[in-house]
């Protein structure tokens, strides 16, 4: 008996929105199996991380924030990362209900090796090796992240909003 679907046909056929949408979620799973094998983290510790490296002293609370999660959420994340050594908590000293979160050593090494990973722009395939059909697949998503963020650059670039207006959950991660 024959298979109802042959993959690389029925993708070959299939709309441009549901192929972005199974690249991405499959480019996601992929991912999150690097970062568990390869340095113990899950996608939203290394969220914290990044969070952690561009923040100075920042609270638990201002964290959650950044992250767009809620405190007691990044609680648990925030307990991985310490128990495996990536961060460290500490009372503020002018506000002992206040904790900062700060990397450790060991959280600032491996954030060096996943942005000299992410910033080596090594190919994914065989088709994005070839420097003009990057060029090509680079402007589509570059269109699409544009399109489906409703042009917003302070979603795509916080550090560009305005510094006195104010946003709900700050910036994004």
């Amino acid at each position: 008996m024959e298979p109802l679907v042959r993959w690389p046909d029925a993708l070959r056929q299939a709309p441009m929105g549901r192929l972005v949408s199974i690249a991405g979620h499959l480019v996601d799973q992929h991912w999150g199996r690097y970062l568990a094998e390869r340095h113990g983290l899950s996608p939203a510790g290394v969220r914290v991380l990044f969070t952690l490296a561009r923040t100075e002293n920042p609270t638990h609370r201002e964290v959650a924030g950044l992250c767009f999660v809620r405190p007691a959420t990044l609680t648990g994340i925030v307990d991985t990362l310490e128990r495996d050594g990536f961060v460290s908590r500490r009372r503020d000293t002018t506000d002992r209900r206040s904790v900062q979160l700060a990397l450790t050593d060991k959280g600032r090494e491996h954030l060096r090796q996943l942005a000299d990973l992410i910033h080596s722009d090594t190919p994914l395939t065989s088709v994005d090796a070839d420097p003009a059909k990057k060029a090509v697949i680079r402007e589509f998503l570059t269109e699409l992240i544009m399109t489906m963020s409703d042009g917003e650059d302070s979603r795509l670039n916080p550090r560009m909003q305005d510094p006195d207006e104010t946003t709900p959950g700050g910036t994004q991660c």
